[in-house]
């Protein structure tokens, strides 16, 4: 059988393959939805849980972060192992089941554990998602299968800050709640009614002692940027960094002695392949510092509510998809390293907007309206482009393994975001001063992705770029 053929349903009835479509869309609306609605609800928690810092709630969105970083190639491996649908559906039974119990979790502690088991579930999720989509599309089809699956991405980030306002009305046990109904239909449909593909038994057992390390490192990391600046090198703090170091070590070390490392070090000694990681994960820090920073400020320095505030951080997600169909239509010809510039400009130009007008007083349409917009028109530009770039520069046989590291490189950078914005509220007693501070570093993200950009695309010469 052919490669291509072994990518198709052997029941190729029309039925079984809008079953499989419908049921990799819901999935990938809830996994994304889920993203946005926490950081709404983050806020009601902390006044809902006891004893809760921001330090310690900002742990409710980087478990869920970190554990879907660090497992993303884990669970590809897996599923191409064990089979796409299996993965698939196992994934939507985790990511359920942790749903239910991060609403009904009694401490900060509980939740941000039930979170961790939320990202293991996402990251199966997610990567077996665009597998199975692949797998029942037909060839001439599947560009625009993954649009679709993009699409949907996108109208959860558009939706999602207004849902999870109105869902943390109720109560923030809700924003985990609404996934139950959600997963249950996703997890019955995939019982049913999705097509069947055997695992392969020849590809290698997935690294679980490495994407462990990894994910130590990573969490090491985000708590070591969270408690230096506030604490000094106090003897928790040097444990931390010891920690990061000896993960980190560890983790290098087994890449190069494994026989299948969950990252392979022949990866970055392909020309732009380090640029293009270290601009994802530069870039996704901002984005990570925009989208908690933008909510705090708005429930917390103008005392929106919570609808109110996923109204008005509604229009900036929204100009991802917009941005994304102007593209489509109208930049073909242009290649996508130049938009990676130009979104890292515009992101940098909306976060230093916010700085020069914010003020205490409430002002929605001249100071954070504008940085919304252009924040979501630099990632609309900036993202969708840097991961093409990023896949143009891999040959056929790392493709998939590539893809992986820049999606891990993206997570991995929205953590250290929130652990910026935590850091600089709580050094300057969570005081505009701290807002500033997150936004000229979310603002030097962007300029920097765009000087990346620059340079790959004049040290390439246009190779594996256009």
């Amino acid at each position: 059988m052919s490669a291509e053929a072994s990518l198709v349903a052997p029941d190729r009835s029309t039925g079984r393959r809008r079953a499989a479509v419908a049921v990799v869309l819901i999935a990938v609306f809830m996994s994304n939805l889920d993203l946005w609605v926490v950081n709404v609800a983050i806020t009601a928690i902390g006044r809902d849980l006891p004893g809760s810092s921001l330090g310690g709630l900002s742990w409710v969105i980087n478990g869920y972060s970190i554990a879907l970083a660090a497992l993303l190639i884990v669970a590809g491996r897996a599923a191409d192992r064990y089979g796409v649908t299996r993965i698939f559906q196992a994934g939507l039974i985790v990511f359920t089941l942790a749903s239910a119990l991060c609403a009904v979790a009694p401490d900060l502690v509980v939740l941000v554990v039930f979170r961790v088991l939320q990202g293991i579930g996402g990251a199966m999720v997610t990567t077996a998602s665009l597998s199975l989509l692949l797998r029942v599309t037909e060839p001439e089809r599947r560009a625009h299968a993954v649009r679709d699956w993009a699409a949907v991405g996108a109208l959860a980030a558009a939706t999602g800050p207004t849902i999870g306002g109105l869902l943390v009305t109720l109560d923030w046990r809700w924003v985990f709640l609404i996934n139950l109904p959600i997963g249950i239909v996703a997890i019955v449909l995939t019982a049913v009614r999705a097509p069947k593909f055997p695992g392969r038994a020849g590809v290698p057992h997935p690294d679980l002692l490495s994407a462990l390390l990894l994910s130590i490192a990573v969490a090491a990391l985000v708590a070591s940027i969270v408690q230096l600046p506030d604490q000094g090198l106090t003897l928790t703090t040097a444990i931390v960094v010891l920690v990061l170091v000896l993960a980190t070590g560890l983790f290098v070390l087994r890449s190069r002695k494994h026989a299948n490392p969950l990252i392979a070090p022949v990866l970055f000694r392909l020309r732009g392949f380090p640029t293009v990681n270290a601009a994802m994960l530069i870039f996704s820090a901002g984005f990570g510092i925009m989208l908690l920073s933008n909510s705090l400020w708005l429930q917390n320095v103008w005392h929106f509510g919570p609808v109110l505030t996923g109204l008005a951080m509604a229009p900036g997600p929204l100009m991802v998809p917009v941005t994304t169909a102007i593209l489509r239509r109208f930049g073909r010809r242009v290649r996508p390293i130049v938009f990676v510039a130009a979104g890292g400009l515009v992101f940098g130009a909306g976060m230093v907007w916010g700085i020069v007008m914010r003020s205490a007083e409430v002002e929605y349409a001249t100071v954070l309206l504008p940085q919304l917009i252009a924040g979501g028109v630099g990632i609309g530009l900036a993202i969708g482009n840097l991961l093409a770039t990023g896949s143009a520069l891999l040959p056929d046989e790392h493709s998939g393994a590539g893809s992986g590291v820049l999606n891990t490189a993206r997570q991995i950078g929205a953590s250290v975001g929130v652990a910026v914005i935590v850091t600089s509220l709580a050094a300057t007693g969570q005081s505009i001063l701290g807002f500033d501070i997150a936004w000229a570093v979310a603002a030097a993200c962007g300029f920097a992705l765009a000087v990346l950009a620059l340079a790959l695309a004049r040290a390439s010469g246009g190779r594996g770029v256009s």
